[in-house]
């Protein structure tokens, strides 16, 4: 009998309790059911009868001073009975207030892409980010504050069980007020406008084919039920909140932790191809600097060296940065990440509507209320229930995301070194330039280095941060801004960026490590050496042939014959003893999927397998 599949488990959804981990896989997997607690249930129904209880009273107070009656001033609650925006103060004909939620919808899908191409995927957000959207949407409904309709969220349901996947322009948000052109994108389809994508598999969410993406006029047929029209509240409650910047952060942040263990990992591995220096992350200096991820990843190196047969080889005082400070640099990045995930963490289970709506029979009054002397005539704050304020603002996701991406690149900054490092004959004890047979004809990983160069160059573009940025909206009824949306879009090419580095440094120092160990290259300088390369080959039980008798082309076809042989796949687990208990295990996974480099190739391929590596997670302990 077959175990069973937990990571197909069920999520269920109460308003407070979703996890990075758990949002991430019902971004990533569509197989994952989405399901409601009961008691967010309640508290959705409850909401929903003072939005009730809200329209109806303002019906009544409408019709009564229409047919000259007197009494009560119609109550106006932001978004329910007046306009938007600029038009917070217009009151809303009873007969309109619906077709007002409806408007929201259609005025606010505004946004662009890459290109004008309307089948291009590169213009829309990518499947595993909308469906994040969705997910904490739907949460955001459960924790009763937002004054939607039970049949909404079992909608809002649907649409993740069902698969089903809006596109959504990427540019048009301010990340304030809610990101609002995305979500009215995301939808907009529930009144048949727009067009969407349908995923049942994991491999689906790739976006690639425009035939996929789908007229909205056809979704009730793909969600298997009638789509409701929304009613009071609920198209300004679909459209409030920094949700895809909230969504963006926190997949981040979800694989921004693999990624802290991938550094450490690729630091291991570079440290034993140059046979480096162990004393540098013993825990005692660590400890006396006191920061929690330094510490840990001190703690990580050591574990994956721990069994090391070349570590300490060189006799060195001491390595170079980029070895000797990783701890430091990753250390940085991991705390970083750490409050990263408390902001995405808060974020993603948070109200974020406005007007927020809380339990009528709380006794505790609003804080409004101290001041009810200063009241104008003609208004009595004791009437209006909504409470309107600024929990859609994105400043605390637009931080996280600019300092969260200012973290990583400093992962590719200090990895890209260390790649630069194992190449350069003069500073990687005494293995060949670009780690190559046949220098001069072949190039090696040279420009491998060059593309990480280059990314790590761009990151420092993109690392400027959006969210000190600010431009009034809605002729300055809306006068600041938090461009959240761009800092967390910004992080997800960094992030990528990073992947991209430390797959490349992988690859060198897989590299470097063949080189160290098959051809067992002494790491301690030689006063008699001359040139890149020339320190001592003894192969493992057969001495190589007096130089004095080769001419130079002959030792450089007998290196590159000599390396092809001890570096077959026969001799890897050789290779792999002389490493440490978790760097052993990644060079063998990273040797399952890419060669040695015998002679000069087009490396694209490789990269990308190992990069793939890197997004399914290289945790080795």
């Amino acid at each position: 009998m077959s175990e069973p599949d937990h990571s197909l488990a069920a999520v269920i959804l109460d308003g407070g309790s979703l996890s990075l981990s758990d949002l991430a896989r019902i971004a990533r997997d569509p197989r994952v059911p989405v399901e409601i607690h009961p008691d967010a249930t309640a508290r959705v129904e409850a909401s929903w009868a003072q939005i009730q209880e809200l329209a109806d009273r303002y019906v009544r107070d409408w019709e009564a001073r229409e047919q000259g009656e007197g009494g009560a001033h119609p109550v106006l609650d932001y978004g329910i009975t007046t306009g938007f925006g600029e038009f917070k103060d217009v009151p809303i004909a009873p007969h309109r207030l619906e077709e007002l939620q409806r408007n929201i919808l259609l005025s606010h899908s505004v946004g662009t892409g890459e290109t004008c191409d309307p089948d291009n995927p590169a213009n829309y957000f990518e499947p595993d980010v909308v469906r994040a959207a969705l997910a904490i949407r739907l949460n955001a409904f459960l924790k009763g504050h937002s004054g939607v309709r039970p049949v909404l969220v079992r909608t809002v349901q649907a649409m993740l069980n069902r698969g089903i996947v809006p596109l959504v322009p990427i540019r048009g948000s301010v990340g304030s007020s809610g990101d609002l052109a995305p979500l009215s994108h995301l939808f907009v389809v529930l009144l048949g406008e727009g067009r969407y994508h349908v995923v049942r598999e994991p491999k689906d969410l790739t976006f690639a084919n425009p035939r996929h993406f789908k007229p909205a006029t056809g979704l009730s047929s793909d969600l298997a039920q009638e789509i409701p029209a929304p009613s009071f509240k609920e198209g300004l409650a679909l459209t409030n909140g920094a949700t895809f910047s909230a969504a963006l952060l926190a997949l981040a942040v979800h694989d921004a932790e693999s990624l802290a263990h991938v550094a450490d990992t690729a630091t291991a591995l570079s440290l034993e191809a140059v046979c480096g220096c162990a004393r540098a992350f013993d825990p005692r200096i660590h400890e006396a600097r006191g920061h929690a991820g330094q510490i840990a990843s001190a703690a990580n190196i050591r574990a994956l060296l721990r069994g090391s047969r070349l570590i300490e080889k060189a006799g060195a005082v001491q390595d170079v940065y980029s070895l000797r400070c990783a701890p430091a640099v990753h250390g940085a990045a991991r705390d970083t990440i750490a409050y990263a995930r408390r902001v995405a963490e808060a974020e993603i289970n948070a109200a974020t509507d406005n007007p927020l709506f809380f339990p009528a029979n709380v006794s505790e009054p609003p804080f409004d209320h101290e001041f009810a002397s200063n009241w104008p005539e003609g208004y009595d704050g004791r009437q209006r229930i909504s409470y309107s304020a600024g929990n859609f603002h994105g400043e605390p996701v637009g931080m996280a995301a600019d300092f969260l991406a200012i973290a990583l690149a400093e992962l590719a900054d200090i990895s890209e070194r260390r790649t630069q490092m194992l190449l350069d004959a003069h500073h990687n004890r005494n293995l060949p330039g670009n780690l190559i047979p046949h220098r001069g004809i072949n190039s090696g990983l040279m420009i491998a280095q060059y593309c990480a160069a280059g990314i790590v160059s761009e990151n420092k573009v993109l690392t400027h941060p959006a969210s000190v940025d600010s431009i009034p909206t809605s002729s300055n009824s809306e006068d600041h801004n938090a461009m959240a949306t761009i800092a967390a879009r910004k992080l997800r090419t960094v992030l990528r960026n990073v992947q991209a580095v430390l797959a490349i440094e992988l690859l060198a120092a897989a590299q470097a490590v063949d080189w160290r160990v098959a051809m067992a290259i002494d790491p301690r300088p030689k006063p008699s050496s001359k040139g890149e390369g020339k320190g001592e080959r003894e192969s493992r039980g057969q001495a190589s042939p007096s130089p004095k008798a080769l001419s130079e082309w002959d030792l450089a076809e007998q290196e590159a014959k000599e390396f092809a042989r001890r570096t077959r796949p026969e001799e890897r687990e050789e290779t792999a003893s002389y490493l440490g208990e978790g760097t052993r295990r990644g060079y063998l996974k990273l040797r399952a999927i890419v060669e040695p480099m015998l002679k000069d190739q087009v490396l694209d391929e490789d990269i990308r397998r190992v990069r793939s590596l890197l997004e399914t997670g290289f945790d080795l302990l």
